[in-house]
Formats: structure tokens, sequence, C-alpha cells
């Protein structure tokens, strides 16, 4: 481009233009696509991006008849045609011949299916209006196309044109057919007329009873848009937003070059709409002497159009300030785009994923406690002394009944057997850890992308034995959150910081338990949402607050124990406002998110210990109703604050059904290890695997004994048996003559703390 050229671009843009058009569309560049060709008509982008397509007509020199074809360029970085290389001739698609054999006449628009394995052209003049498929042996790779059907001539056929909301037709010939877009399972074609003479534009909408099967079509008489009179003037090519709610028309016609926005009350249905407004494209056509718009293209995103020039041969690139929208005041929400709506759902799900993380693993710490104790009653006086002897075994009985008053007595410095101490606290402090990994995915929805979510953590905790024979303690935990939304590079880091506050009571007898969690976090997150190559950065911080109840009971068969349970959880996470920076960011506004689940489960422990170690097995199936799954998400777009936004959001499903299986082992140290795999399943959305590692020192002191005999000078034996148990001394003592052992003549025993 020349010089002077480029200084008169500045020049115009740099002067004032429309309201609508300043505020919401901003050019960006502008690129000749001269290969070949003499009139850009129609422009299609792959779907990621990574190559562009255009429609020709060229007429060389000394020929007689018009070629029409489509040219193919690669793009180095998405949507972004300053990095364009022409893919060449060979890699062309010659559309030119009809089933006829004959050169069609000014090929126009052209279209993909959604897998792009069928391209679709649009063509009009003296061989009438028609549209083209071909077919492709790989997608979107043009140089495979083969022709493959036709419509009849659209004007040949009344009911292909009369009868429809968009009004009669005059001219039964030449109507002048343009532009052209099908919707995304193939079932709907939708045709722009031009017209002539009398003949009015028109948008028209047609039925495909077979999916992208021309030779089904047939007119919706219940929909249609009549163009004259709506801001459109020389209707050419036309393009929907990616949710078909959205549809763009440019104006060819010279001193009235524009883009129209037309809103659909319904996804692909004319039947009911409203037109949003109008652009002027002259402030940037008119710079270079340039006023024939033909072609129109959108990014994946809709922050990206582009405008093709068919005198020059080249294409605009504008910035858009929110996706699929030109007009002031006429914004859609994020949930239009799955990136913007996965990443706000990100957010939402990593809040709970952390409540419920934290509260597990205190949970797993209580769990691990019960299935290895001695007994299921938690206190460290679990006494149970058998012996053979009937003398020595009934002498045992005193011993287990102080330890039963220790239990229910407030005042812990009595016994039956004698007096004692208090004792120091500090003595039944247990210290543990927990590391955890979890790997889950959500996939695709109807407006979310897949989210993959890795989650590393680790978990410091320390509990001691109360009063009521139950366990308390605090949790520290620290959690790591990786969420990558989509295929664009958006991702969400988050760092979590909890406090849990865990307790256990027994309740009625030594089997049933009320377990109950209270505690705090914190989150501090990264979040950077990439569209069309563009990035948008912006910290979030939030707080949390968060409770559980659980009751359980254990039933005992053999070697097995089968534990029911029921559990409620609550929630609540305070998120931070944020502003993001760039073409389409959002200024978000404080965000409230609860959580409220009912769980119903049954687990089940498994005793396979040896001479050496400790060992159980267990599972667990567990249904989850997740009861409050929605949040207001209140934003507006930093480029057109005049609208507001609440979207309700909802996250993860109703019903879930969580499972796992696991395994315990206590060394001879009683220092313990465990493993638990779980799987949380959400019906119908996804899932998440969570390894659980944890080592610790169970809550039971070594048991001592120690047994001699000590002889007297008067020919008496002294037969004394000492056990240390949890630091409770206990001692046996029988004295008896040497030369009459059957009889005893001292019995006595003493229960001592040491200290």
């Amino acid at each position: 481009m020349s010089i002077i050229k480029r200084i008169l671009i500045i020049l115009f843009l740099s002067l004032p233009i429309s309201n609508s058009y300043g505020a919401m569309v901003t050019a960006v560049q502008n690129e000749v696509f001269e290969d070949l060709g003499r009139e850009i008509n129609g422009i299609h982008f792959n779907k990621d991006g990574t190559k562009v397509f255009t429609s020709y007509s060229f007429q060389p020199l000394n020929a007689p008849n018009d070629h029409h074809f489509i040219n193919e360029y690669n793009l180095s970085t998405p949507y972004d045609i300053s990095t364009r290389t022409y893919a060449g001739n060979n890699e062309r698609c010659e559309t030119g011949s009809g089933s006829d054999g004959t050169e069609s006449q000014f090929i126009h628009d052209l279209e993909f299916s959604s897998d792009g394995m069928k391209l679709f052209t649009t063509t009009r003049g003296n061989d009438g209006d028609i549209v083209y498929r071909f077919d492709l042996t790989s997608a979107y790779d043009i140089s495979t196309c083969t022709y493959v059907s036709e419509t009849i001539d659209l004007d040949s056929d009344n009911d292909l044109q009369n009868g429809s909301n968009a009004g009669a037709r005059t001219n039964t010939t030449n109507n002048r057919l343009q532009g052209m877009e099908i919707n995304e399972d193939g079932t709907k074609l939708f045709l722009v007329y031009h017209g002539t003479g009398a003949e009015k534009p028109r948008l028209l909408e047609y039925q495909l009873s077979s999916p992208y099967d021309l030779a089904t079509i047939s007119l919706v008489t219940s929909a249609g848009i009549a163009l004259d009179g709506q801001g459109v003037s020389n209707p050419n090519t036309m393009r929907f937003s990616a949710n078909g709610k959205r549809i763009f028309i440019v104006s060819h016609t010279s001193g009235a070059q524009a883009v129209t926005q037309i809103s659909l009350n319904l996804a692909y249905d004319t039947s009911s709409f409203t037109v949003d407004g109008s652009v002027s494209l002259i402030p940037f056509l008119r710079a270079t002497g340039k006023d024939e718009p033909r072609g129109i293209a959108f990014s994946s995103s809709g922050l990206k159009m582009y405008i093709g020039d068919d005198t020059a041969q080249e294409i605009y690139e504008f910035d858009l300030v929110c996706p699929f929208n030109i007009i002031s005041g006429k914004c859609p929400p994020i949930t239009e785009n799955s990136d913007r709506t996965g990443m706000a759902l990100a957010q939402i799900e990593i809040a709970k994923r952390t409540i419920d993380h934290s509260t597990d693993t205190a949970l797993n710490r209580l769990k691990w406690i019960r299935r290895n104790k001695d007994k299921q009653n938690l206190t460290n006086l679990n006494i149970d002394i058998n012996l053979t002897n009937q003398i020595l075994a009934s002498l045992t009985e005193p011993v287990k009944i102080a330890a039963a008053n220790y239990n229910g007595e407030k005042n812990k410095n009595k016994l039956i057997a004698g007096t004692m101490k208090k004792k120091n606290n500090k003595e039944d402090i247990f210290y543990w850890s927990e590391g955890s990994i979890a790997i889950g995915r959500i996939g695709d929805t109807s407006i979310s992308s897949t989210k993959k979510i890795d989650t590393d953590a680790i978990t410091f905790g320390a509990d001691r034995f109360t009063d009521e024979n139950g366990i308390k303690g605090l949790a520290f935990r620290l959690g790591r959150n990786n969420v990558d939304v989509g295929t664009a590079g958006s991702y969400l880091d988050t760092d979590t910081f909890n406090i849990t506050y865990y307790a256990t009571t027994p309740i009625e007898d030594d089997t049933k338990f009320l377990d109950s969690i209270i505690g705090i976090g914190k989150l501090n997150s990264d979040l950077l949402t990439v569209l069309d190559g563009k990035k948008l950065n912006a910290d979030r911080s939030g707080h949390q607050l968060y409770g559980t109840i659980r009751i359980k009971d254990e039933i005992k068969k053999n070697n097995l124990t089968f534990i029911p349970s029921g559990r409620f959880d609550i929630g609540h996470t305070i998120l931070g406002s944020y502003k993001e920076s760039g073409n389409g960011a959002i200024d978000v506004q404080k965000q409230h998110i609860r959580s409220k689940k009912i769980r119903l489960g049954i687990s089940a422990v498994e005793d396979i210990s040896n001479d050496k170690y400790d060992i159980k097995r267990h599972g667990k199936i567990e249904y989850v109703a997740d009861i409050d799954r929605s949040s207001n998400l209140k934003y507006t777009y930093v480029g057109d604050g005049s609208l507001g936004f609440n979207d309700t959001l909802h996250s993860e499903a109703i019903h879930n059904i969580n499972g796992e299986i696991g395994i315990d082992i206590v060394l001879p140290n009683r220092f313990s290890i465990f493993l638990i795999y779980e799987r949380n399943q959400a019906l119908g959305v996804g899932h998440t695997d969570n390894l659980h590692i944890a080592i610790g020192y169970l809550p039971n002191k070594n048991t001592n004994y120690s047994i001699f005999l000590d002889g007297t000078d008067d020919t008496k034996t002294n037969y004394v048996i000492s056990k240390n148990i949890n630091d409770f001394l206990i001692d046996f003592k029988l004295t008896s003559h040497l030369m009459r052992p059957e009889e005893y003549e001292e019995a006595s025993f003493n229960l001592r703390r040491k200290f």
C-alpha cells in the first residue's frame, strides 16, 4: 500500500464517526488478498482460525469465460490475517462448473458444514439462482472438493420463494441470490436475495429434511425477513452469531455501505426478530477509494469481525467491544461464549471442591482412627486382661471397673482403686499429615467448554481425646488447583488455605458416633481468558466458611464391619470483584457461592491383619445430592457499561455418586499409612478422581508387660505381674509359701499413674 493511502487511513481513523460505530467497533488492519483473484465475495474461517477461505470471480486475459474458485490461506497466528500465507493454486477448489459442465456465473458466498467435510457456494446470473454442494475427503481440505449436487434454479419454483413472511416476489427470474448460511446440524438453509426491479431484498429460511441434502429443500413459510426498510441496501453476504441468535448482513450499495445487526428470539428462527441497528463502513472503505464491501466473517469468539472488499481484494479486520455485537447497549451475556462460561463455572466449582476436600480430609482422619482402634470406644483406656487362672482372672475385674469409671466420671482425679493426679494433656496430642491428588474432567455442555481440573494438596493436623471419649482436632490444608478451560489456553489457577476444626463424639453406645466439622478458608486465583488469541488477565480472592454434621453406625460381622452413615454439608464462599483489561474485557462484582449437600452412604471395613502388621481394607459407596447449585454472576463489559448483566450459573450436577477403595497399614511402632482412591461421578456431567495418601500416629500407646518372681527369707514367694497401659501401671502380686504352692497367703493389686 502506498504511503499516501496509509496517511489517508490514519486521517480518517482520527475523524469523529457515529457513536455506535466508534464505541463498539475498532479497525485493526486491512490486508490485500490478490492471489489470482478479482472479487472477494465470501469469507470463511475454519474452527480454530488457522485457515481462511475466500471466494473469487476472475476473468483471465483473452479468455471468453469467467473462472470461479475458492482460495485457501494459512494463518500462523489464529485469526490474524496479517500472518497469512497463500496455500497455492494446487490447494484451491475450482467451482466454475455446474452439473451440466457449463461455467457458472459469478460465484458469491461460501459456507462449510460444521465438520468441514462439505462446501456450499451460491451463484447468480444467467445460470439462475442456485446453491451448489461440494464434498471434501478431509476436513477443510478444499483441494479435494468434488461436485455433488445443486438446487434447482430457485427462481423457477414458486414454492421456493413465494408465500413466506418476507412477502411475495414479483420477478420469476434473476432475483440475485447472494448471501447464504447453514445452521449447525445442516437442517436449515438461509438465503439472501438482492432482488431486481420491483423485487425487494429479503432473507428466506429453508428446511432441509435430510441434513445438508439440497434435494430435500422446502421454504419455511412461517419465517423470513423483508429487508427493505430495515437499513439494508443491496444485501450481499450474511453471517450468524455462534449461537444462531444474531444475523449480520452487509449492504453493498455505494454511499450506503453498512453492516446491519438483527436479533432473533429463537436460534436460527427468523419468524420473530428485532433489527438492532446498522453501522456505516464508509469511514474506512472510502479512505482508500474502495466502496464495495461484500464478504463478512467473525472469529469463533465473536470479538473480531472481517469485511471483504471486492474491488481491491482487501479484507478489513475489526475488534469488537463484546462478542457478536456492533450496536451500543446490545452486548450479549458471556454465557453465549462457551469458554467464558467455562471460566465462570470453574470458579464456582473450585470453591465448592475446596470445601469438600477440606471436609473429607478431616473425616478421613476420624475414620482412620476408628478403623484401627482395638475397640471402637475411642478412649485410651482400652483395658482387657484375660487370664486362664481363675484366681488371677478374678483379680483383673477391679481394673476393668476402675477404667470404666474413669471414662464416665466428670472428676478425673478419683478412681475406684485409689487416687491419682490429673493427667498431662500434652501427652495425648497426636500429629498426622495427608497428601492428596485429584484429577477431574467435566466435558462440553450446551453452554460450557470442557474443564480439566488438577488439585494437589497437603494437610497437617493434630488431635487429642476428649472427656466424652471422643476426639477433637485441627487440620491445616494447603492446596493448588489448576483448571484448563477449552482448547484456546484459558485457565484458572487457585491457591487455597483452609483451617478445619473436627470432632467426633460417641452416642448411645460404642458403635454410634456424631462427627462435626467447621472451617474457614481463603482463595487466591489467577484468571487467564484467551479469546481469539488475545489474553485477558485478572486476579481474584475469596473467603470461605463451612460446616458438616455426620452420623454413622457400625455393624460387625466376623472380620467385617459395615458402616451406614448420613451427612449434611453447608458452605458459603464470597469471591471478590475483579476487572479485566483488553478487548472484550468484563468488570465482575462480588459473588456469593452457597453449597448445600446431602449424603447417604455405606462403608465396609475388613480386617486382614497378620502377626506383624495391622491391615484393613475398606470401601465406600455414597449418593450425594447437590441441592444448591446456582450462583449469580453480576458484571458489565468494560467498553460498554450501559448494560449490566446478572447471569444465574449452575455448577456440577444435582445427582452424584461417590465411591472409594482403600487400605490401612499400622506398623509395630503404631505409625500408620493409608491409601484411598476415590471416584466422584457427577451424573451426566463429568468426574473427579482423588488419591489420598496419609501418614500419622495412631492414638494408642504401647502396652508393656513385666512378670517376675521375688523370693523371701521366710520361704515365701512373691509372684508379680506388672502392666503398663498408656502410662497406667497395674501391679498384680501373689504371695505363697514355698512348701505349699497351692495355697495363697496374699493377693493384691495396685493401679497408679506414671508421670
